[in-house]
């Protein structure tokens, strides 16, 4: 005689089960929040850093100066995402080697970590250095590139201490341990304040630099995060000196970490670049159009902090379940990350919606210019929190799909979400309907919808777990 559903869910084997699945994820999720926070904090730290210099040069030197190292600084950005993108292919190597307890194989990854630091600061340094030159080509004044000279060539300088900075990082962040990276960043705060002061303005024997203080300021900072991350890491790294010797780095494992690498180095790219492009193509709309983008791509960097950090978390994760040849904690932080993620995304797209409107308003003035740009930003505003919304489980997917090492497929979803469809989206609703900066941002959440369509569907796809979410989803019910 078969048993009821009821009577089945009473089964003491089931009911185990069932608990210990449950506990799994919330083991996951719990590790995965552990990760998440102190890396979400670093990126606002980052940011932190960023505002300091623009306030500071906008302050002391006015706005021709900050538009003449503005150039410079964008085009370090871009390259340093690139850079940090392909660095970050080291992490589900090293992961793997912490989780077997491999000092070995720990330590011979780090050796191709500096093998591709190497190769990428040859390759970037000369790019941003002669920057000045070949930027003139694109129609940018020459006044500025010649005034953002000495900024542009000093960050190019500062390159190289922190691509040695972005490896650490990765590795601190493979090994669980962002909360020691967290700690520097925080200390270089303020140390970056004083140096931008000190370097622009002229303190005792030191001359006055102008806006070129504030690039020299980051190469001090950059050196001084390298050589305490030096201390720290070397301090906490089980390496024996015979076990360093003896990891010889090899050229079948840097070709192994770069076709990882490369992949996220280019989405990375692709996702900041559709933004880079959203607001030059902003610029060439009215005034009110320019202003409520620009405070709504602000509050962008700052929620989209959350997305990107877990993005990291779950590839950690991932690639250390993946070591352990753990199925079922693949399957538990697939079920944790993917809900967190859309806690998160709704969490911001309800904060949004509730302050879009205060927020606004208190940001713009009451002038006719000022009201036009607030009630566009409340708009804008909320589509951002859509956004949010939609690219956290896709964020989440790329993170745990990267972990399997599997980079190329979710590049590509990128490349046809953001530019083959979101992209001219937005430029045909702004260019054939009028609809200005509120079609660039329908068409940069389109974009995000189908990278996040194609990414879950890649994951669901390798992993065979959709099948197992939904067959244990309907024992719970």
């Amino acid at each position: 005689m078969s048993s009821s559903p009821a009577q089945a869910n009473t089964n003491p084997t089931f009911v185990t089960a069932e608990n210990a699945e449950w506990a799994k994820r919330l083991e996951e999720a719990l590790a995965l929040l552990r990760l998440v926070a102190p890396i979400a904090l670093i990126s606002l730290v980052n940011m932190g850093m960023s505002v300091t210099d623009t306030i500071m040069v906008s302050a002391l030197f006015g706005t021709e100066a900050l538009a003449a190292i503005a150039v410079g600084s964008d085009l370090y950005s871009i390259v340093f995402y690139l850079c940090a993108g392909i660095l970050a292919g080291i992490a589900p190597f090293y992961t793997t080697a912490v989780a077997q307890a491999n000092a070995l194989e720990r330590a011979r990854i780090e050796r191709i970590g500096w093998m591709t630091v190497g190769l990428l600061a040859v390759s970037a340094v000369p790019l941003i250095w002669l920057a000045p030159g070949w930027l003139e080509e694109f129609g940018i004044q020459q006044t500025l590139l010649t005034d953002g000279q000495g900024y542009t060539r000093a960050m190019a300088l500062a390159l190289v201490p922190m691509l040695a900075v972005i490896l650490y990082r990765t590795v601190l962040t493979a090994a669980e341990k962002p909360k020691v990276f967290l700690k520097v960043t925080l200390a270089m705060l303020p140390l970056n304040a004083i140096g931008n002061y000190v370097f622009m303005t002229g303190v005792g024997p030191i001359p006055s630099f102008g806006p070129t203080g504030a690039g020299i300021s980051s190469l001090i900072v950059a050196l001084a995060s390298l050589a305490v991350l030096v201390i720290v890491v070397r301090r906490g790294t089980p390496h024996s000196v015979s076990q360093i010797s003896e990891a010889k780095p090899d050229w079948r494992g840097l070709v192994a970490v770069l076709r990882v690498g490369i992949p996220i180095g280019i989405a990375t790219v692709a996702e900041l670049g559709i933004f880079l492009g959203a607001t030059f193509y902003a610029a060439t709309l009215g005034a009110a159009d320019v202003a409520a983008h620009t405070l709504t791509l602000r509050t962008a960097g700052v929620v989209y902090a959350l997305p990107a950090a877990l993005l990291q978390a779950s590839m950690v994760r991932m690639a250390r379940a993946e070591s352990l040849h753990d199925a079922g904690a693949c399957r538990a932080l697939i079920f944790s990350s993917l809900g967190l993620s859309a806690t998160f995304g709704t969490a911001i797209f309800l904060t949004l919606a509730i302050v879009a409107e205060p927020f606004a308003t208190a940001f713009f003035d009451d002038s006719a210019a000022g009201m036009a740009a607030m009630q566009l930003a409340v708009v804008l505003l909320i589509l951002l929190g859509l956004v949010e919304l939609l690219i956290g489980p896709g964020s989440a997917a790329a993170g745990l799909l990267r972990g399997r090492k599997d980079t190329r497929a979710p590049m590509i979803y990128v490349l046809v979400g953001h530019w083959a469809v979101g992209a001219p989206l937005g430029i045909y609703l702004c260019e054939a309907h009028g609809l200005g900066a509120i079609g660039i941002w329908i068409g940069l959440a389109a974009g995000t919808f189908l990278t996040t369509l194609l990414t879950l569907t890649r994951l669901f796809t390798r992993t065979h777990a959709f099948p197992a979410v939904l067959q244990h989803a309907g024992h719970v019910g």
